[in-house]
């Protein structure tokens, strides 16, 4: 690999020229690929006809607590990880939403019956 700011070969691994000082990925005076001199506006280099531009890294869908819409997680899963996806998207333990779903289940169960059994007619009783 070489320097983009000076043309000096360099390690793949290195943070900065030795030669120069400069990140060798930051500039584009110089083809990282082959050392070829390079103008202002080149896209890419005309000797080995690499690509110039500096690749953006990719984020990890991790990082990225804005997640747009909700998904299954596959590490916080039981039966099908909604409730982990959930806990992911949001930031909390995925007990907390399955705790909420579970009593929302039961709540949405037991109010109907309990209005259906409330509103019988009571059988008087002879005393």
């Amino acid at each position: 690999m070489y320097c983009k700011n000076c043309g000096k070969e360099v390690n793949e691994k290195a943070i900065a020229c030795i030669h120069c000082g400069v990140p060798p990925l930051e500039e584009r005076k110089f083809c990282q690929e082959c050392g070829c001199e390079t103008k202002e506006n080149q896209v890419v280099c005309i000797k080995c006809g690499v690509s110039l531009e500096v690749k953006k890294k990719a984020i990890k869908s991790s990082e990225n607590k804005g997640l747009d819409g909700f998904y299954c997680s596959s590490d916080e899963k039981i039966i099908q990880g909604v409730c982990g996806g959930l806990g992911h998207k949001y930031g909390f333990s995925p007990w907390i939403f399955r705790l909420i779903f579970f009593a929302g289940t039961g709540a949405i169960v037991a109010i109907p019956i309990y209005f259906v059994l409330g509103t019988k007619e009571k059988i008087p009783t002879k005393a």
